[in-house]
């Protein structure tokens, strides 16, 4: 297969592979496993996996502030999944994959404190089609809005923001390091953070074996296949490609927890959801454009 096809299909079957989280965890809520039982296992059977690979492949170990610095990014990571397992848990499918989307926004927002400039056009208006969009996604043209959990919505507000400083870390941190290096470090970060959220876990999840099948699900789905995935192909792609392409989590999200969960959103939902991949692609378009003419 070219490149030219092959390199935005990984990204797309990587963003596809975060959207099956979403019946994971209303597979596991419907039984009463709850992602805070099982969070820990999920970093914890990524990294062995991680681990065994860097040692089979000899991957040469960086100096301890390297480490440290990846493992860094997986406590960006782990928050992410802690706030956005539970807002899955909690709300509409649809709304929690929306709150997340929320890092379109919020990406922006750091971006112009941290390096303290202005946003571009095509930001300010891909973020006002997004908030518009999260309005259609949140149900608020559909009727009542007290069947929403205000903790689901805050769980989902802060997976976007723990998510935003993921990205933005990502691309300024060890950047020169192995992709099996990076997915390790950073489920001993994942580790640690879910560890603290619920010490408790451990008592309550490593005998149960409902739990390790959906930790080991969890840990395929949500670090080691999208990881490896996107560590290859990105950087054969632009950055607005990437964004394009990984925003499959959404529309694949909405459709299996609908498939697979019987968590139908109404029209309404899906226009805002639909709205939200609107913003991405306009916040992308100019890196696109750039690339393309050069």
């Amino acid at each position: 297969m070219r490149a030219s096809i092959a390199n935005p299909l990984l990204v797309f079957i990587a963003g596809s592979s975060y959207g099956f989280i979403v019946p994971v965890i209303k597979a596991a809520a419907n039984i009463g496993v709850f992602p805070s039982t099982f969070l820990p296992l999920q970093y914890i059977l990524a990294f062995v996996a991680g681990f065994a690979y860097c040692l089979i492949r000899r991957v040469r170990m960086p100096r301890a502030r390297s480490l440290l610095q990846m493992a860094l990014l997986g406590v960006c990571t782990g928050f992410t999944s802690i706030c956005y397992y539970t807002a899955v848990s909690l709300l509409p499918s649809a709304l929690a994959l929306t709150l997340l989307f929320q890092y379109v926004w919020v990406s922006v927002l750091i971006e112009c404190v941290v390096e303290r400039h202005l946003p571009t056009r095509s930001s300010v208006i891909a973020i006002a089609i997004v908030l518009v969009g999260t309005c259609f996604a949140a149900g608020l043209f559909d009727g009542p809005l007290d069947h929403l959990d205000p903790k689901g919505i805050a769980f989902g507000i802060g997976s976007a923001f723990a998510y935003a400083l993921y990205l933005y870390l990502s691309g300024r941190i060890a950047t020169d390091q192995p992709t099996e290096l990076r997915t390790t470090m950073l489920a001993v970060g994942g580790i640690a953070i879910t560890s603290l959220a619920n010490p408790a876990a451990y008592a309550t999840s490593l005998g149960d074996a409902h739990a390790w099948i959906f930790a080991l699900a969890l840990s395929i789905l949500g670090i080691l296949l999208p990881t490896s995935l996107i560590n290859y192909a990105s950087p054969k792609l632009s950055p607005g490609m990437v964004s394009i392409m990984a925003s499959s989590e959404l529309p694949v999200g909405v459709l299996a927890a609908w498939a697979f969960a019987a968590d139908a959103p109404s029209p309404l939902v899906l226009f805002g959801a639909f709205l939200v991949l609107l913003g991405i692609f306009v916040k992308s378009w100019p890196a696109i454009s750039k690339r393309s003419k050069g």
